[in-house]
């Protein structure tokens, strides 16, 4: 028998952007994949602006298990509606891996595969960053999504 649950885990950073941080995930968890029961994802508040990035999401061991890095510093910086969109951002990706329309490859060398219209996998690990399409579909999804959170939890 095998245990379904999600599994929602945020360290590092100020205590407000950890509370804010898990409301948000779970508020994507609710509105994108309700009928989502076993998922593990672990927010980690770590510097990455040195990696030239607000943030991070990659799988972890098992097809189910998300690992999102934020750096601590957007809130203080750039304002909590930044802090949210980031969060959004990575959240979008956590729900490309687990829907399937995205993955990683590793046989034959690293790549990433998105999920085509015509049902294929495709290859677009060597693209531009701003014309990967699960980066073009992050980025057009994370805007609506914030500004709906933040006027349905009251953070306006």
């Amino acid at each position: 028998m095998s245990i379904e649950m999600i599994n929602i885990s945020v360290s590092g950073g100020l205590k407000k952007d950890r509370k804010l941080a898990e409301d948000a995930i779970w508020y994507v968890m609710d509105m994108m994949m309700p009928r989502k029961r076993n998922l593990d994802i672990s927010l980690i508040f770590k510097k990455t602006f040195e990696d030239n990035a607000y943030g991070f999401c990659y799988g972890g061991d098992d097809d189910n298990e998300y690992i999102v890095e934020i750096d601590p510093r957007i809130s203080r910086i750039h304002g909590v509606y930044e802090l949210v969109e980031c969060i959004m951002h990575e959240m979008v990706h956590v729900w490309q891996g687990a829907t399937g329309r995205m993955k990683d490859k590793f046989r034959g060398g690293y790549g990433q595969l998105w999920k085509c219209k015509d049902g294929k996998w495709r290859n677009y690990t060597n693209t531009e960053y701003a014309k990967q399409p699960w980066e073009v579909e992050a980025y057009r999804m994370q805007s609506p999504i914030t500004k709906q959170f933040m006027k349905d939890m009251n953070y306006e």
